[in-house]
């Protein structure tokens, strides 16, 4: 069994002699958009006036005032429609959330298919990447789902407050305590599963688990590798954090810039960091089940 400090530098190693570990990240990507804008673009011609919509084509986006003012419209116009068309466009946008993450499941499996193949052949292809998203990605997605319910499921910390304020932000200062109360309980929940369900996807995908007994066995994962999995989690978030800081350096006055720098750190942790997380995860993961098969051709670095 490997030390973590093992399965970052090995994992670091086997990741640069597969940088494409990011393509299903970048499909991911470029799928949910083909999905996304179009149907926005179908709805927003919908709901909003063509006047309206010449208007606003005749200013740049870019000025915030334009954008208020598309904004107020989009509003405006959502306030006159029939209930019947605000249904339909409550069932498209949830349709198109769906679709959405059943992509985003599909590309995950596929991540780690192929991060599996990373570590046990040396090498990955897309080969393991089609192979993986097709057969665990409605599974990935019911797992998915149900974590989301249990995060959701926080939210009756909240309703005290509410309920006892008589409004969603209540202005005693009882009920105003009551509801923050409630609101750290419910990001401390949230929190605690992000890290307790951290293994959900590679139980189900490397194991073959159904959804429920994936979730079992993150939980089981959790309990006996509580250090390593803090570790790593910790680890992801500071890399995290640290690209969004790096790109909001650039000074407020430069737009260029400060749109520049935080591509750059977009790309970089589209390219670098989400497979090698990944790698990461799915290397501790199988280290710890002990079905880790390594490479004859792997070396730390």
């Amino acid at each position: 069994m490997e030390e973590i400090g093992e399965i970052l530098s090995r994992g670091f190693g086997v990741w640069k002699r597969n940088l494409n570990l990011c393509i299903p990240f970048l499909l991911n990507i470029i799928a949910s958009m083909l999905i996304f804008l179009p149907i926005l673009a179908a709805i927003i011609v919908t709901i909003m006036p063509i006047d309206s919509l010449n208007d606003l084509n005749q200013a740049s986006l870019q000025d915030a005032g334009a954008m208020q003012e598309m904004l107020t419209q989009i509003g405006d116009s959502l306030k006159s429609l029939p209930g019947e068309t605000i249904l339909q466009v409550a069932g498209l946008f949830l349709a198109v959330i769906v679709l959405i993450s059943l992509i985003n499941s599909f590309f995950t499996a596929g991540a780690i298919g192929m991060a599996r193949q990373a570590l046990e052949n040396g090498r990955s292809d897309t080969s393991s990447m089609w192979s993986a998203g097709r057969r665990h990605f409605f599974g990935l997605f019911l797992a998915t789902l149900l974590i989301e319910l249990l995060t959701l499921s926080g939210m009756i910390f909240i309703l005290p407050g509410i309920i006892m304020g008589g409004e969603p932000l209540p202005k005693d200062p009882e009920a105003l305590g009551l509801l923050a109360v409630g609101l750290f309980l419910f990001v401390f929940l949230a929190l605690a599963l992000s890290v307790i369900m951290v293994a959900v996807p590679y139980a189900l995908v490397v194991d073959g688990h159904t959804p429920v007994q994936s979730i079992s066995e993150s939980i089981k994962f959790f309990r006996y590798n509580k250090f390593d999995v803090a570790v790593l989690w910790l680890l992801m978030a500071a890399f995290s954090l640290g690209l969004q800081m790096i790109g909001g350096i650039a000074p407020a006055g430069s737009g260029a810039s400060s749109e520049s720098l935080s591509a750059i750190t977009s790309i970089i942790n589209l390219l670098v960091l989400a497979p090698l997380s990944n790698l990461w995860w799915t290397r501790l993961y199988m280290s710890r089940r002990g079905i880790l098969k390594v490479a004859e051709t792997e070396d730390p670095w």
